[in-house]
């Protein structure tokens, strides 16, 4: 595991940093190329990473005699689509609830980083620092996921990546000494989102990073070894998502493509990402 975690580290790594220097010479991701990269990277890297869910519900309330794969996937569904309801008719409170639960998931990702304030603080920079550094495009973005608010979302923002930037500086020392590759991804993560567009910095974290690592490490808490057995086991959850994916694609037809893309991408991730991390929270001890 702990080479696998490397792995991740040093492809971030490489691909950020190739992304940060070629963006001092000017030479940036067009707007559809970057959103083409945010699908096919949402679809092969971060959606497998929640596609074991049922396997790890299975094998931590194997002995609950209420406990069923239908049931669960009822629950995960339900759950799932009330949050899209509620971020369809209240969208400022759905994109911060968002931006509040990711800020905790990817906390997370920095669970031997320190205390439980500086691995938050940790999410906090990575989920606000691109509103320090490109307030115009994270606002565009806030807006087209259906907010009202966008300007103060991102006002928000700045504040928290302020403070949440200090406090790893100062908290984080000691730990970065004692674990350097945490300094470099730290550093790559701050150079993406200072330098790249939001929606490369957040796909170079998400799909690089954050989504494999997990995927690799429940992977291994399963016993599931190899390329193809892991494949086996997500594709069926992640081909059914691309399916309901397409169905809500037409079921907006009055909205601009960019604008479905987005609202498609991340309120689909938060809506599945609160089971997701409800179910890591039932089964923190063994998982």
């Amino acid at each position: 595991m702990e080479t696998a975690e490397r792995y991740c580290g040093r492809v971030f790594l490489f691909v950020t940093g190739l992304l940060v220097l070629a963006s001092l010479f000017s030479l940036r991701l067009a707007l559809p190329t970057a959103l083409a990269t945010l699908v096919v990277g949402v679809v092969f890297l971060g959606l497998p990473h929640g596609a074991l869910d049922s396997m790890v519900a299975s094998r931590s309330f194997a002995n609950n005699r209420y406990f069923s794969r239908i049931a669960f996937y009822a629950s995960y569904l339900c759950l799932a689509l009330s949050y899209s309801f509620l971020w369809s008719r209240y969208p400022t409170l759905g994109l911060s609830c968002f931006l509040a639960i990711a800020a905790i998931h990817f906390s997370s990702d920095w669970q031997d980083r320190g205390s439980d304030v500086t691995r938050l603080a940790y999410g906090v920079t990575i989920v606000t620092l691109p509103a320090l550094a490109h307030p115009v495009e994270v606002a565009a973005i806030y807006a087209a996921l259906g907010t009202t608010h966008a300007e103060l979302l991102v006002n928000v923002s700045k504040v928290l990546a302020v403070a949440a930037v200090i406090l790893v500086g100062t908290s984080g020392i000691m730990q970065f000494r004692r674990r350097s590759s945490d300094l470099y991804e730290f550093v790559a993560i701050i150079a993406g989102a200072m330098l790249l567009a939001p929606l490369v910095s957040f796909t170079c974290y998400f799909c690089l990073l954050h989504s494999p690592r997990h995927l690799l490490q429940t992977a291994e808490e399963l016993d599931i070894a190899g390329f193809r057995s892991l494949f086996m086991a997500v594709a069926p959850v992640v081909l059914i998502t691309v399916m309901l994916a397409g169905t809500f694609w037409f079921l907006m037809p009055g909205i601009p493509p960019t604008n479905r893309v987005l609202t498609l991408v991340f309120v689909g991730l938060a809506s599945l990402t609160v089971p997701h991390m409800i179910l890591d929270r039932l089964t923190e001890p063994t998982h």
